[in-house]
């Protein structure tokens, strides 16, 4: 069956590919929902670990062990990275919320100008991700540029605006 399903995704990558998810989607969300709790991060892991093994999957050989336990470890160590960059996003968590309404509109300015200082594509991509609630591979298709991309540069936009708020 495996090797039917490999040869699936030679002949034919987008049959082989929505195969592939039926037979193994439930085994991989399980496997990123023993790690994370956010629907969102579940849901971005478990598209991550079947892009990835797209990607790779001449890597994979059934001598070695099934493609459901191939998937799941794929998906497990996705997971676990996403936990711990949402653990360090918290340590580096944004200070609590003002009591004045006037700090709050102070602190949405500071905002508003930091994101004017990133490059306008990832400003693009911030706004839809946390605004727009927008998934990673949805941005992509919207904007028309890589997910990989969308995702180093939500990434570092991030960092870069952290660092332009501490900044003032």
């Amino acid at each position: 069956m495996e090797e039917r399903l490999l040869e699936l995704l030679w002949e034919d990558p987008d049959r082989g590919m929505r195969a592939l998810r039926e037979l193994h989607e439930d085994a991989v969300r399980f496997a990123v929902a023993q790690h994370l709790n956010n629907p969102s991060d579940i849901q971005e892991c478990v598209q991550d670990t079947f892009a990835d093994f797209y990607l790779n999957f001449t890597r994979f050989d059934p001598a070695k062990g099934t493609l459901r336990s191939y998937l799941s470890a794929i998906a497990s160590r996705k997971a676990i990275r996403r936990w711990k960059e949402n653990k360090r996003l918290q340590l580096e968590a944004p200070p609590p919320p003002p009591s004045r309404p006037e700090e709050e509109w102070e602190q949405r300015q500071e905002l508003l100008e930091a994101m004017e200082r990133l490059p306008s594509i990832d400003r693009k991509i911030l706004l839809l991700k946390f605004y727009g609630n927008y998934t990673g591979k949805e941005i992509s298709a919207l904007l028309g540029i890589e997910y990989e991309n969308v995702k180093k540069r939500s990434q570092r936009a991030l960092k870069k605006l952290t660092k332009l708020m501490k900044e003032g």
